[in-house]
């Protein structure tokens, strides 16, 4: 049996690589929103109001961002399920494809408790990951016909519980807020306690499941993509190209719009109809970022700042959980206690600060080595061997 090894740093796809580090990206300009206040809102504490700044903030959010680059981020999760794989039986990379995960599943642990992020997408990557090693050998008929289904099913799930959430319940009590502001503004044991208690709630209870479908589904559409060739170097397919922006953005703004209209009046509530295109809404703006992204890679845009991105996207655990730990310093009350004090603009400008120095921390570290210092890591526990760090 052929030993299995890790993927030279020099084969890797430059375009995922691109694209990886632009949803790292944004999905800090998700996260910050909650690392700086209420982990438990998705929207202000104000009244909607399309005055107010954070309400703008959200407006742009919900547009643009708000589970599209987590979709992008699950979707490359899924190409890179099958990268690892291949289709050479003689090598063990199921195996080590499980080992994988496991520490996968761990590196979430820590963020979810140590770390102080119970937002943390690991383990549920980790677990919905092993699903979708089941569907790996799957013809991209069957696999486009999955991603149906589940989206299908999340729709329901999610049509099913909207009606019996109130606007009232999309916002912090007076006892919560004072609760949570004593945990975040106290001490490391203090925020630790309260973090990891409520990622244990979040991971006991129902999200649990709509998490896991959630990024299982977009896994899928990764692994179907790319069984069907779509992101093959040598693909050319403009009519398709044009097509897919057109359904992508026309119809997914559309949905996120008709959202906006039903919720914004109702104290951002969801409906019944709102809940059930959200996925089909995110399903196809993800495409149309996704659809974008690979045109202007191939039109020409493969350096400065895609090059930066492609650079953080090759270390996308390093800079992921370093977030957290950043987050934390700046907002935690052991640290500089900011938190539930700036904002929406103000923290979306933090997350700018935040990505400028990752950026340039990713362009120092790849001067000299071949992988980020978690992912090496990573494949040294995969492998059970180190790996060559230097170039």
């Amino acid at each position: 049996m052929a030993a299995a090894q890790p993927i030279a740093a020099s084969s890797r796809l430059a375009l995922l690589d691109a694209i990886r580090g632009l949803a790292l990206c944004g999905i800090l300009f998700v996260n910050i929103i909650d690392m700086g206040g209420p982990i438990a809102m998705d929207r202000p504490l104000a009244p909607p109001s399309v005055a107010d700044p954070d309400w703008q903030i959200w407006t742009v959010m919900h547009l643009f961002l708000t589970g599209t680059m987590r979709g992008l981020f699950s979707l490359l999760f899924g190409v890179g399920l099958l990268l690892f794989l291949g289709d050479d039986p003689g090598t063990d990379r199921l195996r080590l494809m499980l080992r994988r995960l496991v520490l996968l599943l761990l590196f979430g642990i820590v963020n979810a408790t140590l770390l102080l992020w119970p937002g943390d997408i690991l383990v549920t990557y980790a677990l919905a990951g092993v699903l979708a090693v089941l569907c790996h050998r799957l013809k991209s008929s069957a696999l486009f016909g999955l991603v149906l289904v589940t989206m299908l099913l999340l729709s329901i799930w999610g049509a099913l519980e909207a009606p019996g959430i109130r606007a009232a319940d999309m916002v912090y009590s007076a006892p919560m807020l004072a609760r949570e502001t004593a945990a975040r503004l106290g001490s490391y044991g203090d925020t630790l306690a309260y973090m990891s208690r409520v990622s244990w709630v979040w991971a006991n209870s129902g999200f649990l499941y709509v998490w896991l479908g959630d990024a299982l589904l977009f896994m899928l559409l990764g692994m179907a993509l790319y069984r069907s060739g779509w992101f093959r170097p040598d693909a050319r397919n403009g009519s398709v190209t044009w097509r897919l922006l057109a359904i992508g953005y026309g119809g997914g703004l559309s949905l996120r719009l008709l959202q906006l209209a039903l919720v914004l009046p109702d104290g951002g509530a969801p409906t019944t109809l709102t809940a059930f295109v959200d996925q089909p809404a995110r399903l196809l703006l993800t495409m149309g970022h996704l659809t974008l992204l690979r045109w202007l890679w191939r039109g020409g845009l493969q350096s400065g700042t895609a090059h930066v991105l492609g650079l953080m996207g090759r270390m996308p655990l390093t800079l992921y959980l370093s977030q957290s730990a950043i987050g934390a310093a700046i907002f935690s009350g052991f640290g500089l206690g900011y938190w539930n004090s700036l904002s929406w603009p103000q923290l979306w400008g933090v997350a700018v600060i935040i990505l400028l120095a990752q950026a340039q921390f990713a362009r120092l570290w790849f001067a000299a080595f071949a992988y980020g210092p978690l992912e090496w890591a990573w494949r040294w526990g995969t492998y059970d061997a180190r790996p060559r760090l230097r170039h």
